[in-house]
């Protein structure tokens, strides 16, 4: 497992996913690229697109940013990159294209449905990827 590929969107899930990423690829001394998407489709209708385009840009950055903290002291390579588009289907082309051996992704993220069992991005990333995905779930949202 020399190519690990961890998408993210700041959701507890999400944040789950890469510690979980971060335990595997130390273990097998994996390259991890962790992902972030700005979902162009949300954005398809807007009189203003274009800014609310470069605020997803403007806040990807971050989010990436915030991620490369929890691999400080990672002994392997990290890199972080982001898309604009469908969100599964960049997570299931970058998998591919990069050649990646795993996706370690969160159960739920951050839509309006995410208190479903399976969110829709993860279980079309299921559905439709050639590679290998690990679904972390767990995330903090349980009923009381």
């Amino acid at each position: 497992m020399k190519k690990i590929l961890v998408p993210i969107d700041g959701s507890d899930c999400s944040k789950k996913a890469l510690l979980k990423a971060r335990e595997l690829g130390k273990a097998f001394d994996s390259h991890i690229t962790i992902l972030t998407i700005i979902d162009s489709i949300r954005y398809l209708d807007m009189d203003f697109k274009f800014d609310a385009v470069r605020d997803g840009i403007d806040l990807s950055k971050q989010l990436l940013v915030s991620a490369l903290e929890d691999f400080k002291d990672y002994p392997g390579e990290v890199e972080t990159i982001y898309k604009t588009g469908d969100v599964a289907e960049e997570i299931i082309d970058v998998a591919e294209e990069g050649n990646f051996d795993l996706i370690v992704m969160g159960s739920r993220g951050l839509g309006i449905f995410s208190r479903t069992i399976l969110g829709s991005v993860s279980h079309k990333v299921i559905q439709h990827s050639k590679t290998t995905v690990m679904v972390v779930k767990d995330c903090g949202h349980q009923e009381e």
